[in-house]
């Protein structure tokens, strides 16, 4: 019986072990823009004044092998991302982002957006961003619209 209970006890932790690495396992944010594709960037400005939203945004195309498609890759190469514990629920809730603006990049296939809550949304899915969250995310998003500006 105690042989049988180290045996279960064994594969828990085994299991706890692997559900772990596969959670918190970083990947680079390099690979959301592809080197072949052209870039797409919106950005989304929000704020409230006198009671009103306002809402505004701006679009911005760079072509493959663009000066500013590298700078992107090159920022985004400097990020990762993992899935967290947000693998146990479907929630695909950023948040609401207090920077004043919301950041969607589209290349190729890969859809990536971000406003500064420490979550990111890669193709239709919630990820966390780096280990430190909210500090990479403001300062991720402070590289990329000083590439844009």
């Amino acid at each position: 019986m105690k042989r049988k209970n180290s045996i279960l006890l064994s594969i828990a932790i085994i299991i706890i072990f692997v559900i772990g690495i596969y959670a918190f396992y970083p990947h680079s944010l390099a690979d959301v823009v592809s080197s072949e594709e052209s870039l797409y960037v919106l950005r989304h400005f929000h704020d409230v004044e006198d009671g009103e939203p306002i809402l505004e945004y701006k679009e911005y195309e760079f072509q493959k092998g663009s000066e500013e498609v590298e700078q992107i890759r090159e920022i985004l190469g400097r990020y990762t991302y993992h899935r967290g514990l947000r693998i146990l629920s479907w929630e695909n809730d950023l948040g609401i982002s207090e920077e004043g603006f919301f950041l969607q990049i589209l290349s190729g296939s890969n859809a990536f957006s971000s406003g500064g809550t420490g979550k990111v949304m890669l193709n239709s899915r919630i990820y966390r961003m780096d280990y430190w969250g909210r500090s990479d995310n403001k300062a991720f998003l402070e590289e990329i619209n000083d590439v844009l500006d």
